[in-house]
């Protein structure tokens, strides 16, 4: 089996939005910031399909590279890999296509493709020093890109307490879990500590309540190039899966505590959603409620409930980033979107409210769309698995589906401005926007073969919960 193409693949999604950074930085090459970010963005797409490709119909097992550290290697192609990869890409790109023009300047742009690059390297890797490293790398662009905007430093100190106490906590607890790995059945009580201290570490990152401040704080104050790229792609989720899933005694008992205050967090945050005065803030009590259900069902036994968990992290992310990429448009012809009054923009721009009434449906469960399909997945394995816990995924999505029309209804409803100018889509917003339904609802319409892969990556997760004291960490499995 020829290994050269998945390992190819993997260095050109990591190298491409690097060389398109770089190429900013030579005398003339900041001119045309988009064109560089979208073909560097473009390749990265292309290579992680082929790989994705490759992992499904060749591959007969996962794949890793280089030294080992308890068990981590730190080049890793599995399932999970396969499935992830494509997506961060594909979030990238939409937004390198989408943004405002007078907003995506060189270092902006520069910013956004070294976190995308960050992250897809951590998605490549199950090495625990390099996840650490990679951890503590994607957060520093966030932080920069929310320094710079205007009135955004208050904000950017708050996002960066939480990163500097988050990269503290998976720090410790990744040395503690290296020297007493939870993976064996002779492991003792340091193991057990560096786990909680991950479990932490991954709240925060997260925004999982009680450490759930920042996460829509950033959308208020970062771009929305910043703020999506960094939450999107859900690096604290990845992390969880690499460090907490395979333990010698089945689902580590903080992942059950952290799927727990997920399911809390996931319900919390879509009933803020209701209560929201403008669009960035809605679109960020929605994004913190959404990332939750992925981690609450990471602790699932059933595989239904993991399926469900992998398929909302793909739907609520592309359909999410939708939403942000419509509200972003809007903010960049009018100025803020308040959702206190109506603000009668039906009638200058209808394609936008178009769009934005999709995208809010198909983060829901809109039938025909893939999360169609992953609510449903989730839901039922809630309710088989755990009544309460299926009964807040129940609330979450309802009051999240009021908040959406709520805030569809104050922005295009009412009555409109007059004498206010047309506000037409832009052709690279429509084709950023088309691109993100296409594949929302060519999954959604033809489920079969990307819920066939979630079910193998599941069973495979699963499966690592019942291994002997042989056991080693996720992505080192043949």
């Amino acid at each position: 089996m020829n290994e050269t193409i998945p390992f190819a693949a993997a260095g050109v999604c990591v190298a491409a939005p690097l060389l398109a950074a770089g190429a900013m930085l030579v005398p003339g090459g900041g001119r045309n910031p988009r064109v560089h970010a979208v073909v560097g963005l473009a390749m990265s797409v292309i290579a992680a399909m082929v790989l994705a490709g490759w992992q499904q119909r060749v591959s007969d097992g996962p794949l890793a590279w280089g030294p080992a550290v308890a068990g981590g290697r730190v080049v890793v192609v599995d399932g999970l890999t396969a499935i992830l990869l494509p997506y961060v890409a594909i979030v990238g790109l939409a937004v390198a296509v989408a943004a405002p023009r007078r907003v995506l300047d060189g270092p902006v742009a520069a910013r956004m493709l070294v976190s995308l690059a960050a992250t897809m390297a951590l998605m490549l890797t199950a090495h625990p020093v390099v996840l650490v490293v990679l951890w503590t790398v994607t957060a520093i662009p966030t932080w920069i890109a929310t320094r710079s905007v205007p009135g955004g430093r208050p904000v950017a100190r708050v996002y960066a307490l939480a990163m500097i106490l988050s990269t503290a906590c998976i720090a410790a607890g990744t040395t503690l879990m290296v020297i007493d790995p939870p993976w064996l059945l002779d492991r003792g009580g340091t193991g057990v500590a560096g786990g909680w201290l991950v479990a932490v570490a991954v709240m925060i990152r997260k925004g999982i309540v009680p450490f759930h401040s920042w996460y829509p704080a950033l959308f208020s104050a970062a771009p929305f190039s910043a703020a999506l790229t960094a939450t999107m792609p859900q690096v604290a989720s990845y992390t969880a899966i690499r460090l907490l899933v395979g333990h010698a005694d089945g689902v580590a008992p903080e992942l059950v505590v952290l799927s727990q205050a997920a399911f809390v967090t996931a319900a919390y945050g879509a009933s803020l959603a209701l209560v929201q005065r403008d669009v960035r803030g809605l679109v960020g009590t929605l994004a913190m409620s959404q990332s939750a259900l992925v981690l609450a069902g990471l602790a699932g036994t059933l595989p239904m409930e993991l399926c469900g968990a992998l398929a909302i992290w793909i739907s609520s992310g592309l359909a999410l980033t939708g939403i942000g990429l419509v509200a972003w448009s809007l903010e960049s012809r009018g100025g803020i979107v308040r959702l206190e009054e109506f603000g009668g923009r039906f009638g200058s721009a209808p394609g936008l409210a178009a769009f934005f009434l999709l995208f809010g449906l198909a983060s829901l469960g809109l039938p025909g769309t893939f999360s169609f399909v992953a609510d449903d997945l989730i839901v039922a394995g809630s309710l088989s698995d755990n009544l309460h816990a299926g009964m807040l995924v129940i609330l979450a999505t309802a009051s999240a589906g009021i908040a959406v029309m709520r805030g569809w209804f104050r922005i295009f409803g009412g009555q409109a401005k007059s004498h206010g100018p047309r506000q037409p889509i832009l052709l690279r917003e429509q084709v950023a926007f088309l691109g993100l339904l296409t594949i929302l609802f060519g999954l959604g319409l033809s489920p079969g073969p990307a819920v066939s892969a979630l079910e193998r990556v599941a069973t495979d997760l699963l499966a690592m919960s019942h291994l002997s004291s042989t056991v080693t960490p996720p992505g080192d499995h043949p």
